[in-house]
């Protein structure tokens, strides 16, 4: 299956026409002087360890002019009638460092709200520059931590308002298919990202989990576009390595995505058509608003409240699907996604915050047999091949202050999903592999409950539990050769992983952040690992930093592999991995920013075949496929290195540009004791994204032209030659597994484009778009297989030219 999420095919008719008018008509410029349109910024600044609101907190607002607020007693602040645009916003306070956020955008659509975590320093304070905030223990992570704005994600180009493809844009980070936001972090295996929702783990929240792999089989952790729309999305974090106490179960990343809250003054709409799908999303108060302790309060309808419960709920519908349901035809793939998700913030006198939360999806991808086997001109075209796929979650946080230097944090999300997969081949091929069925069922309950208490202005103190109930079930039949083969397993265990973690301003100069964390898979009961973590920051001044991280991972195996043969009496147990990160980071000017990191990753009880003259290893899937073939030791190992650059700045006056470039290495052991390539050694990779807009003022409203590219050149993945004999002899692919992957493909390149202008008018914003991935139309390679009608050797290329046109507003 190609595995495209999103079609070529509507947009192809129109685009030799329209793209010429349609680029130039953004590059046209003109201006009537009147009066900017303006909206409000307001938000709340807090204690980042302890929550508690920090009251006469000093914050401006640049871009020309200053403006400027002060917090009330509730740390509340606000702004109003702020002309919309770019500005960097700067938030201070006596006894805490300073925070500058470099990119805050105000339109006429909505509020912006902006709440702000400061952290206390006993020392002379010095200023923290930051793109977001995404209020975790990872904002203050000194290495390997990147952050995902919303804002990021409609404006970088072809990334679907998707937060894994916007991963694509930092250094060590490849992705496996164009038409899917399956990454390779740092030479890993996508099997070792996983994403969390709300600081715990979740299910892989993504539609159409097969697009794009060799075998038509879900991935572990991708897939064609994100479950949860970015309207509900807040500043997430995205962790590539030696990750601090209390992240853990990925060796290779971790997209921690997080909620927003929906408005709790006034309500808010959005409305976006484009070929990903059509949203309708709302937000705003409802019920009556708490009065704020202590006296703190903003006026609100002639009453003194504080904040409201609010909602935010966005409903999504794929565009082909509705054309599909019209009669459209698609030619190949017709796939068909919709999405509910529903966040809702209760605040509260005494007893702190709660949030109550869901998503919910379904998605399928069709392909039908050609009605005349004359015209059957490839091994795709004799099958009829249905993926139905749903996937949900639900779940509840508790924030609660205890004191004024300490606040208890508990999560509890219940996800789960199901894949089911069938091929019936309508026109056979004698001795060639016949029906197949696939079934994956997944259940987790993740419970996490953290305590952080401020020890004093120098010292902060975290410690809990993250607990998992992890559940599977699985199921797996094909004919070949008119015999039937099965598998079925089931996995249900605890992961439980307990820490704590404490970090400290030794001086002005040097910071620590040391932890300790252990991890207990109860399906394996004899495996108990001890993980400790250790952080060390030197900062010779206040633009430069030096650091230095160490971490013991470890991950539990894919569902599948625990049901292959193994010798080993007590099952298989958690794959480990020692993790070093060496960073330095320095302030070039105030939005520019470089950064650099040198790192080494040994994994170790990873498990590979031992199959004679079988070199497989764990760390080279994509998806599970045929695991049953093998008998599983954990005598393997791997090593992952190389060098991460970036140079980034920030979108202050009118452009930004993010330049990063990665050199390295991704090995590993098998069975046989020699070190080969993983298959995602590409050993090189350039990155550069960046963009400029230009801002006119018209009839009183703001008109912005945008143009955005991101330019990836990438060295090509590994792969492994077929073995025709075999191949032909068993009725399905199969590859030549004595040397590991030999071959390698060629380079990846890929240009994308982003093309939009956005109208601010007053109590609303509207913007169109289009996005045009593959400008060059390279057909990257994909990859290889034994097509049986064609009776030869196949090479699947993947997507050429693809423009997605889109419409948004704001009101």
């Amino acid at each position: 299956m190609e595995g495209v999420v999103f079609s070529p095919y509507t947009y192809r008719f129109t685009m030799k026409k329209s793209l010429p008018l349609f680029c130039s008509f953004f590059l046209l410029m003109g201006s009537l002087p009147a009066q900017s349109p303006t909206q409000t910024l307001r938000g709340a600044v807090t204690d980042a360890d302890s929550g508690a609101p920090l009251p006469g907190a000093y914050i401006l607002l640049f871009r020309g002019d200053t403006l400027q607020a002060v917090a009330d007693e509730a740390g509340k602040y606000s702004i109003p009638s702020v002309p919309v645009g770019r500005y960097r916003l700067q938030a201070s306070h006596l006894g805490y460092e300073t925070v500058t956020i470099a990119e805050v955008l105000v339109e006429g659509g909505k509020e912006t709200v902006q709440n702000i975590q400061l952290r206390e320093r006993s020392e002379a304070l010095q200023e923290v520059i930051v793109k977001g905030q995404a209020n975790s223990e990872a904002d203050i992570h000194p290495v390997s931590v990147y952050t995902i704005t919303v804002e990021e994600q409609f404006r970088f180009p072809a990334t679907f308002f998707d937060p894994g493809r916007v991963a694509l844009s930092y250094p060590g980070v490849t992705g496996l298919n164009d038409g899917t936001n399956v990454i390779s972090v740092r030479g890993n295996s996508p099997a070792a990202v996983k994403w969390r929702l709300e600081g715990v783990e979740i299910v892989n929240p993504n539609h159409t989990a097969n697009a794009g792999t060799f075998s038509d089989r879900p991935t572990q952790a991708g897939g064609g576009v994100n479950i949860l729309s970015a309207q509900l999305l807040g500043t997430s974090n995205f962790l590539t390595g030696a990750y601090p106490a209390g992240y853990d179960n990925a060796l290779g990343g971790i997209l921690d995505m997080r909620l927003r809250r929906g408005n709790d003054q006034q309500h808010e709409f959005t409305a976006q058509v484009g070929l990903i799908g059509v949203d309708l999303a709302a937000e705003g108060p409802f019920g009556a608003g708490r009065r704020e302790q202590g006296g703190g309060s903003r006026e609100q309808g002639g009453e003194k409240m504080g904040e409201k419960p609010s909602y935010l709920a966005n409903y999504r519908y794929s565009f082909t699907g509705i054309l599909a349901a019209l009669g459209a035809d698609f030619g190949d793939d017709q796939i068909a996604f919709q999405d509910l998700s529903v966040h809702i913030s209760l605040p509260t006198a005494k007893a702190g915050r709660f949030s109550v939360f869901g998503v919910g999806g379904i998605n399928s991808t069709r392909s039908y047999a050609l009605g005349d086997s004359a015209q059957v001109a490839e091994d795709k075209q004799r099958f009829d091949i249905e993926f139905l796929s749903k996937m949900g979650a639900a779940g509840i946080t508790h924030v609660l202050p205890v004191g004024k230097k300490s606040v208890w944090r508990t999560v509890g999300v219940l996800s789960a999903l199901d894949h089911h997969r069938t091929s019936n081949p309508v026109w056979m091929l004698p001795g060639v592999e016949g029906w197949s069925e696939d079934l994956f069922v997944e259940r987790k309950i993740a419970l996490s409950s953290i305590f952080t208490t401020k020890i004093s202005a120098r010292n902060r103190l975290r410690a809990g539990i993250q607990a998992s109930r992890e559940f599977s079930d699985f199921t797996s039949y094909f004919t070949s050769h008119s015999v039937l083969y099965s598998t079925t397993g089931t996995v249900a265990g605890w992961l439980l992983q307990p820490f704590v973690d404490w970090h400290a301003h030794l001086s002005q100069k040097f910071e620590i952040s040391a932890g300790f964390q252990v991890s207990h898979f109860t399906y394996s009961p004899i495996d108990i690992v001890p993980e400790p973590r250790l952080a060390l920051s030197f900062m010779p001044d206040a633009r430069r930093r030096i650091s230095l991280s160490y971490g013991l991972l470890s991950q539990t195996n894919i569902p599948q592999l625990y049901f292959s043969p193994t010798p080993i009496k007590e099952g298989l147990g958690l794959i480990k991995s020692h993790h070093l990160v060496a960073g330095y980071r320095q302030e070039l000017a105030p939005s520019l920013l470089l950064n650099a990191e040198l790192y080494y990753q040994h994994l170790f009880n990873v498990p590979v075949a031992e199959n004679p003259g079988s070199t497989f290893s764990v760390l080279n899937l994509t998806e599970a496929y045929r695991l049953w073939d093998y008998v599983i030791q954990e005598t393997g190992t791997g090593r992952n290195f190389g060098l991460d650059l970036s140079l980034q700045k920030f979108i202050l006056d009118r452009y930004y540009f993010i330049a990063g470039g990665s050199l390295y290495r991704s090995l590993y052991t098998a069975d046989d004791g020699v070190e080969r390539p993983t298959r995602f050694d590409g050993r090189y990779l350039l990155n550069l994204t960046g963009g400029r807009e230009f801002s006119k003022q018209k009839n009183n409203k703001v008109v912005v032209r945008g143009v955005n590219a991101h330019f990836l050149w990438m060295g090509g993945f590994r792969t492994a030659p077929i073995d025709v004999a075999k191949t032909i002899s068993r009725g399905y692919t199969v590859y030549d597994e004595s040397d590991g992957f030999p071959l390698k493909q060629k380079d990846y390149i890929r240009l994308d484009l982003r093309f939009y202008q956005k109208w601010n008018r007053a109590g609303r914003n509207t913007i169109l778009s289009i996005d045009i991935q593959n400008v060059l139309n390279r057909k990257n390679a994909g990859f290889a297989y034994y097509d049986f009608v064609k009776d030869a050797v196949v090479e699947k290329r993947q997507l050429g030219l693809l423009p997605i046109l889109s419409w948004r507003m704001e009101f």
